[in-house]
């Protein structure tokens, strides 16, 4: 008898219920009724041969057969994309829905420790679900909707949000078929010390709160009934010193395999490139590759198991190029790597213009079934570490143009679904950037698919050094199981776009000391055994110019050399270590306030010229803001051809470590963007010198001031890449200068109001042009969405950018309304940002003032396709509407992302209410 079996998980009303249908075989069902009645006369006319075709059509077309043929039970369920998963041997569903959190803020058991004791987790009793206790979707942070609080130094660093522990409650189903296979629990974030238990029983803990993690749950689970899920989480305590969030802020899933399976994380290719690199196609450029692939296979069963280990290597196109199949045996028990072999005669090289991506389908055939199936994504190229030259990818030299970021968004803190993480990475590009520094942890695994997709080089940065959960690694510290470690390589090792590991950041306690070497080298090794493919760095601090960090320390021992602030000492560094290549893991961006003309310590505020305020106002450290400017990033990076690109902190603004004032500032101020990704004027300045051959000019500020400005003078800064630059205010010529290489020009005009135009000219024609004219009293709003394709999956969410502007259209500089959002349609909101380091307004509410003239509403779909009708009002403005239409998952392709840049802020599909 062959049973269809119908698991209905958690999204469909019947939730947990599991139904066997009994189907006859087709052979059966006309031995039983061939003879009679209708069946008999039909079969006369149309021939058995004409119904068993028929019926195999249909059945091949629901996908029966293919689950018959993989020897897997046929899932059917609302969500087409478990439908879709459940096809194949191993059953993926992600579980982000249906959850509810009970927040802890008067929780005083025990203060912040590392981890959590085993007493102190036998204290620990999930509460029984009741009012206090809320709907939550994930990914979620919920300490960023919490309200800005001033206290201690501490504190500071995380934006001034209060700190607690939560209890997170799921209710899930697995089937009884199911009895007897392996069922892995897969967290991909939480934030941090969780603690998890399912039916009551603790399943495991996992301190860490930037790595991903999975439990064995198979012995935990109720076949065939519904089992509770709760996982504690206490974000108190720090591991690093700014904004770090709190809660279940990655993806969970439930994957339920054959007990022969590919481990966790067990698959990895590695491409060789042996030949010549053809280039010049208009598709890339290509090679003869050489594929070594390693699948590691685990054995859960009490007795050895014979099988075949598939692989099939799928090009870009989705046709299959080579299959590869190994009789093997594995002892019970037994976990094991197996290796395999591949040609490509025309490969298709992954580079930052031509994203080609290649899958490998892994099966392991055992009985004469598919038991277990994988598909591993992986890019074809070569990398290259010149320590005279610099880095090389595909054989060509490539310039880093690198940004370090945090992983905080707007609105939804630590907790961004996947789509936000496409909207990060394209935005830096449209900058300019091709390097992405991790800092100072890894990411969510839809920020590496991103990079994939749209081409951006990645610095993958682990967070601490040896077996410490501490912001630093005090000496003498253990550093033996490197566990974070080796599953932050594991994870990412298959990501093309992962051209180094970062081993740790700003270690000063143990960078130059025999000790650090030793964890240093016990740390490559672990790499290495893992990954032999990629070098390993570090983000190094070079205070002192002495033996012990020139040739010592952790020098000694890393592949290539990342220095922080160090461009002073970059010759020197070259002569003392000749033999391994430089650049800049860390360097200077500016502080800088978008629109802010004039410097204001009470406000928060710091102008947009980056001068006249003090470094560390409140904390008395040396230097000035003034010294703090990217051309001294570029300038030394671009003089020594040895220097392979810098690391420029950071792209975008981050909420906690709120330098250099501090309160009432509760976030940073050194991003060329803010948190809502609206430029800063020093984005244009590396838009400019890392589109060199892109000709572009920008003048700020915006040329719009009172009236009791009239006839005083103003410093006009521009950048430029243009040879010359002319400046105009209402058609007057102010004069033509000429740009310095890598750096800006200075005017000091007389205020007007008017059209002030800037003209680029490169020889006798002008090649780029930038004007600003002077703007009126605000008078409407403007919306406009920042993310074109979203499936409707319940958990996307699409920045809105809204602007104030005047009766003609012109934006409102200076425009600080608060605006009010409401949704309606397929969508919710989930916060608003202005960008304003100094904002205390709450991140996820429904209005917030515009921040010289722009703000942004965050808002998240539905589970069902439609339409969401977005409405932005403020006082004496008119309103604004914008309609966003929704896909279903099926028909939203994410791995196809457009680019989204349209300049910094041109309205697209909105309307002004009259």
């Amino acid at each position: 008898m062959n049973s269809e079996i119908h698991l209905l998980w958690d999204g469909d009303r019947q939730a947990g219920r599991l139904h066997i249908r009994q189907n006859p075989s087709v052979h059966q069902f006309f031995y039983k009724r061939g003879g009679h009645g209708k069946m008999a006369n039909s079969r006369q006319t149309f021939g058995l041969f004409g119904w068993c075709l028929l019926i195999y059509a249909v059945l091949f077309q629901t996908g029966t057969i293919q689950a018959m043929v993989r020897g897997t039970p046929r899932i059917s369920n609302r969500d087409s994309t478990v439908a879709v998963v459940a096809l194949h041997a191993r059953q993926i569903k992600q579980i982000d829905n249906r959850w509810t959190i009970d927040l802890l803020p008067d929780f005083h058991a025990w203060k912040p420790i590392p981890k959590i004791t085993g007493a102190m987790i036998s204290r620990l009793h999930c509460p029984w679900p009741a009012g206090l206790w809320k709907s939550v979707q994930l990914p979620n942070d919920y300490i960023v909707a919490g309200k800005v609080v001033k206290s201690g130094r501490l504190m500071a660093s995380h934006g001034f949000l209060p700190l607690y522990p939560a209890w997170y409650r799921r209710t899930f189903s697995i089937p009884a078929s199911a009895k007897g296979k392996t069922i892995w629990l897969n967290f991909g974030g939480v934030y941090r010390d969780a603690v998890v238990f399912i039916n009551g029983e603790l399943v495991g803990q996992h301190p860490g709160g930037y790595t991903a993690f999975r439990y064995n749950i198979s012995r935990f689970v109720r076949y065939g009934e519904s089992n509770t899920l709760a996982v504690f989480v206490d974000p108190r305590f720090f591991e690093g010193w700014w904004y770090e969030g709190g809660g279940i802020y990655r993806h969970v899933r439930l994957i339920i395999t054959d007990k022969l399976h590919v481990a966790p994380w067990g698959t990895f290719v590695i491409s060789k490139v042996p030949g010549e690199i053809h280039y010049g196609s208009p598709q890339g450029d290509y090679a003869s590759a050489e594929l070594t692939i390693r699948t590691t296979v685990d054995n859960a069963h009490k007795a050895g198991r014979r099988f075949t280990l598939v692989s099939r290597i799928i090009g870009p196109d989705g046709k299959v190029l080579q299959s590869i199949a190994n009789s093997e045996t594995l002892a019970a028990g037994a976990h094991k790597t197996f290796i395999q072999h591949a040609g490509l005669r025309h490969a298709a090289l992954w580079s930052l213009s031509h994203c080609h991506l290649y899958h490998l389908e892994t099966d392991l055939e055992a009985r004469g079934r598919v038991v277990d199936d994988k598909r591993t994504t992986f890019g074809i190229r070569t990398l290259r570490f010149d320590p005279n030259r610099g880095f090389f990818l595909d054989g060509k030299h490539v310039e880093i143009k690198g940004t370090a970021n945090h992983q905080d968004f707007p609105a939804v803190g630590i907790g961004a679904p996947n789509d936000l993480w496409y909207w990060r990475v394209d935005k830096l590009k449209a900058m300019g950037s091709n390097a992405y520094r991790t800092a100072h942890n890894p990411l969510a695994s839809a920020f590496y698919r991103a990079c994939d997709h749209l081409g951006m080089l990645v610095m993958d940065e682990n967070r601490h050094l040896g077996d410490v959960y501490t912001s630093k690694t005090a000496p003498g510290s253990p550093y033996h199981k490197l566990t974070d470690l080796k599953a932050m390589i594991l994870q990412d090792r298959n990501y093309p776009c992962v051209i180094m590991w970062s081993l740790c950041n700003e270690e000063l306690y143990t960078e130059a000391t025999a000790y650090g070497v030793r964890v240093f080298r016990a740390m490559m090794r672990a790499v290495h055994q893992i990954d032999p493919t990629r070098p390993c760095t570090c983000a190094y601090c070079v205070y002192k110019p002495t033996h012990a960090y020139f040739g010592g320390g952790f020098m000694k021992v890393e592949n290539i050399l990342g220095c922080n602030y160090s461009t002073s000492l970059f010759a020197q560094l070259h002569k003392e270590i000749p033999d391994k290549m430089i650049f800049g893991s860390e360097d200077i961006n500016m502080f800088s306030d978008r629109g802010v003309v004039r410097t204001n310590i009470r406000a928060g505020h710091i102008n947009e010229y980056g001068t006249a305020a003090h470094m560390w106002v409140k904390s008395g450290g040396p230097g000035l803001v003034g010294d703090r400017a990217p051309w001294l990033t570029l300038i030394p990076v671009m003089q020594h051809p040895f220097v392979a690109g810098a690391f420029v902190w950071t792209g975008f603004d981050y909420l906690g470590e709120p330098n250099p004032i501090g309160w009432p500032d509760v976030s940073s101020q050194v991003g060329s963007m803010d948190r809502c990704g609206f430029p800063k004027p020093c984005y244009y300045y590396w838009r400019a010198w890392w589109n060199r051959k892109r000709p572009s000019v920008y003048v700020f500020p915006a040329w719009t001031f009172p009236k009791s400005m009239i006839g005083r003078p103003v410093l006009v800064r521009c950048y430029s890449n243009c040879r010359r630059v002319a400046l105009f205010l209402n058609g007057k010529n102010l004069g033509v200068k000429r740009m310095s290489k890598y750096k800006y020009l200075d005017w000091n005009v007389t205020y007007a109001p008017g059209l002030l135009t800037a003209l680029g000219y490169d020889g006798p024609r002008v090649t780029a042009r930038w004007s600003c004219r002077t703007a009126g009293r605000a008078a409407a709003l403007r919306l406009r969405d920042e993310v074109p394709t979203l499936a409707a999956n319940g958990e996307n969410i699409v920045p809105v950018a809204v602007k104030v502007v005047d009766r003609l259209g012109h934006m409102a500089p200076y425009a600080d309304n608060v605006v009010q959002f409401s949704v309606a349609g397929a969508g919710s909101i989930a916060g608003v940002c202005n960008g304003d380091p100094a904002c205390h307004d709450s991140n996820v509410g429904h209005t917030i003032p515009a921040f010289n003239g722009l703000c942004m509403v965050l808002v998240r779909v539905a589970d069902h396709p439609g339409k969401i009708i977005v409405t932005a009002r403020a006082r004496g403005l008119s309103a604004a509407t914008l309609t966003i239409r929704t896909l279903a998952t099926r028909a939203a392709k994410n791995n196809r992302w457009p680019r989204l840049f349209r300049g910094p802020l041109l309205p697209r599909a909105a309307s002004i209410a009259k």
